[in-house]
């Protein structure tokens, strides 16, 4: 089953659907998007993992997008509860390649239905604007 990403996002923006099959043989729907400026936004839609939760995807996805130390201090509770759309939210905060800041979010959108939301801007005050628009514009069914 596929599922509808919706992202009614400004003029300058350009985006891309696409649905594809995953290696378990799960049904993924993925938005990306990127603007001129460097803004971009990607979303996944698929269902969610049998036995995990939103926090356990974070997780799973910090310790890929970050890497994981038992050692270091700062991976004891990397990931966060944020709000999204009304709706608890986990996730992290991090640095791409270009030193321009991003945001991770995993969010149960409904029963099921995991959503991945990954988005940057040239700052973290940048990426906060960018959150309030993608809250704005985005549905996932």
């Amino acid at each position: 089953m596929a599922y509808d990403i919706q992202c009614k996002l400004p003029g300058e923006w350009i985006s891309e659907v696409e649905t594809y099959e995953d290696e378990s043989g799960s049904v993924i729907t993925h938005l990306a998007a990127s603007c001129p400026d460097g803004r971009f936004a990607e979303v996944y839609a698929g269902p969610m993992p049998e036995g995990e939760t939103p926090e356990d995807q974070a997780f799973a996805n910090y310790a890929e997008t970050v890497g994981f130390s038992e050692d270091d201090p700062e991976d004891y509770n990397p990931i966060a509860k944020f709000k999204f759309n009304g709706k608890s939210a986990w996730g992290f905060d991090a640095l791409c390649d270009d030193g321009s800041s991003m945001r991770f979010l995993s969010q149960e959108v409904r029963r099921g239905l995991l959503a991945i939301i990954v988005f940057g801007a040239a700052d973290d005050s940048a990426v906060e604007s960018l959150q309030g628009l993608l809250e704005r514009t985005l549905r996932v069914k």
